[in-house]
């Protein structure tokens, strides 16, 4: 039997881009929580650990029970989140930091009132009041916790469950640390001489000096974030931006096996799984969708824009309709089997989340815009929805002020738009010549 070498290479390429795409979304994997996908990175560590050094400056380890993507750079992470998932309180995060600073040390397995009290031993000695015992809500609190960490394969439930202790005190499941994973849980553990301010400072440098540096911040920032829109990065990243998006596409395809859409407005990255994430099946992401497409319909400037202004009383009025008690889609949710389907209010709050986080709804109530890339998923008027009357301006033909200005131009020179134009048409002429000769970062499969 003949084998072919370009299926093979396909195919090899294919598993490669598969695991950083695994990394990208779940930085620590486990043997205990994606055996599938560690057992793709194990298989491909060499060439992971190099690639996202070399692309995006990020330091992969990878172990016999995990792999840990450590991530640097712009764009906070997603807030940790309980199963149902509302966020983490500040009380939450208190017991998970102070339950893996017990854990640290390989306890061995323990049960879970006797990790109660190791929580607050070490809590007396770091001065925070905190104690899992005082009542009902510091023992939720602390039980979120342990089940974060059992859900990232830290901690496995041997005999009974989390949630019984969280239901009644006297409850004593057993627990197995298992101490590697645990120690791989905080990528940026602070320092004696850090304060808040600092530390989050290092953490995200958005536009470092050198252009070594620069160009892998902006290439961090294109695979973190779903639309990176030009007017919203410094002059100097805007820059880059138009100098080196070509290569930056090169580059984060050969890793990611992603495709780049880049248009005047700015550049975003399409996976090719990306229809596990948005728009999903569930009444959150259905609603989600259904309040893109509308806004997009009814709110289009009908002239070419980075985004346009909502007006809450629109945004109002179609959340009603799509997140109501009263909405119809409500009803058929119900009868299927799928995900619970939350509260109006809530289902607001979530819809609200999603779009925010996706950059498709950006700013707050009283400046709310949606960005041009909602246009993507359509753009159908849903009548249902009211006509909001607006004496001032049409909202159809408002769009968004550019954050990069610092005043308004009320008759802007259009030649030094034109300039700009050119210049930038320019140095892409260039990056499309220079890619052509390949990625020098990328030469080699070390």
């Amino acid at each position: 039997m003949v084998t072919d070498i370009h299926s093979e290479d396909t195919a090899l390429i294919g598993e490669r881009q598969a695991a950083a795409r695994a990394l990208m979304a779940r930085p620590l994997l486990t043997e205990r929580t994606h055996p599938a996908e560690l057992s793709l990175v194990r298989s491909h560590a060499e060439w992971l650990t190099q690639r996202f050094h070399r692309v995006l400056g990020y330091r992969l380890t990878v172990a016999e029970d995990h792999a840990r993507l450590v991530k640097r750079g712009p764009g906070a992470p997603a807030p940790l989140t309980r199963p149902t998932g509302a966020p983490f309180t500040p009380r939450t995060h208190t017991y998970l930091a102070l339950t893996l600073a017990v854990l640290v040390e390989d306890t061995g397995p323990l049960g879970v009132r006797e990790l109660a009290d190791r929580v607050r031993e070490a809590a007396y000695e770091a001065g925070v009041d905190a104690d899992p015992a005082r009542g009902l809500g510091e023992r939720r609190a602390f039980c979120a916790a342990l089940e974060f960490l059992a859900g990232l394969g830290a901690l496995t439930e041997e005999e009974g469950r989390i949630a019984d202790h969280r239901a009644d005190a006297l409850a004593d499941a057993r627990l197995v640390p298992h101490t590697r994973v645990v120690r791989a849980v905080a990528a940026h553990p602070p320092r004696a001489a850090d304060d808040p301010d600092s530390f989050l400072a290092a953490a995200s440098v958005v536009d470092p000096d050198g252009d070594n540096q620069g160009e892998i911040a902006l290439r961090r920032l294109l695979a973190e974030t779903a639309v990176v829109l030009r007017e919203d990065l410094p002059d100097r990243q805007r820059d880059r931006l138009a100098a080196h998006q070509w290569r930056a596409a090169a580059a984060l395809g050969n890793l990611l096996g992603c495709d780049v859409e880049v248009r005047a407005e700015g550049v975003a990255l399409v996976l090719p799984d990306e229809a596990d994430g948005f728009p999903s099946d569930d009444p959150v992401g259905q609603a989600a969708l259904a309040l893109v497409r509308h806004l997009s319909g009814r709110l289009h400037p009908g002239r070419p824009v980075t985004s346009v202004v909502v007006p809450d009383r629109e945004l109002d009025a179609a959340l009603a309709v799509f997140c109501g008690a009263d909405a119809p889609e409500r009803a058929e949710w119900s009868r299927t089997a799928g995900p619970e389907v939350p509260d109006p209010d809530r289902m607001r709050a979530l819809v609200l989340d999603l779009l925010t986080g996706l950059g498709l709804l950006r700013g707050a109530p009283g400046a709310w815009s949606l960005a041009a890339a909602a246009a993507r998923y359509g753009s159908e008027t849903d009548e249902r929805v009211p006509r909001i009357q607006d004496n001032d301006h049409d909202s159809r033909t408002q769009s968004a002020r550019t954050s990069g200005s610092g005043q308004e131009e009320d008759s802007p020179d259009p030649r030094r738009d034109l300039d700009r134009v050119a210049s930038v048409l320019q140095a892409v002429a260039n990056e499309k010549v220079s890619a052509t000769s390949g990625d020098p970062g990328d030469d080699g499969d070390g």
